[in-house]
């Protein structure tokens, strides 16, 4: 069976803004101040280890809305990202689902369908506060990142 791996919103805004010229834009990106370069290569040895990299439409849009680059960086970075959502697999969603329940109240609805995608998925995660029901859902599938 293949190693499905969903990358959280923050961790995937860090491989696209972390692509471009050797991971410059990684301190200048006010989301992604915590991370470095040494973040960046520990999520790309992390995908190595699995066979096949999914998105949901939600995180798609978020990391579109996220990117905090200008100028040529800012456009860069989206063409980082439209080439990375076009080798990811589409997760598909249902709004009517994901827009249910506790954890949609708590979480919202993209946090909420990865609750409900980790019993399939593994995820990879940096959202901390979300990790008991994600844990609930399927432990063996819940990838914590802890900063490098």
């Amino acid at each position: 069976m293949a190693r499905k791996l969903i990358i959280d919103t923050n961790l995937l805004l860090l491989l696209v803004i972390g692509s471009l010229e050797g991971g410059r834009f990684i301190r200048v990106s006010k989301r992604l101040k915590k991370f470095a370069d040494a973040d960046y290569q520990k999520v790309l040895a992390i995908i190595a280890e699995h066979d096949e990299v999914h998105i949901t439409p939600y995180i798609a849009t978020e990391i579109s809305n996220l990117i905090d680059l200008t100028g040529l960086a800012y456009h860069s970075a989206l063409a980082v990202a439209g080439q990375l959502f076009s080798m990811f697999r589409q997760v598909e969603s249902d709004i009517h689902t994901d827009s249910c329940g506790e954890h949609f109240l708590r979480f919202g609805i993209t946090d909420n369908s990865l609750i409900q995608l980790a019993s399939d998925y593994f995820i990879l995660t940096d959202d901390h506060r979300m990790l008991g029901p994600l844990f609930a859902s399927q432990p063996a599938n819940i990838i914590p990142y802890t900063l490098a």
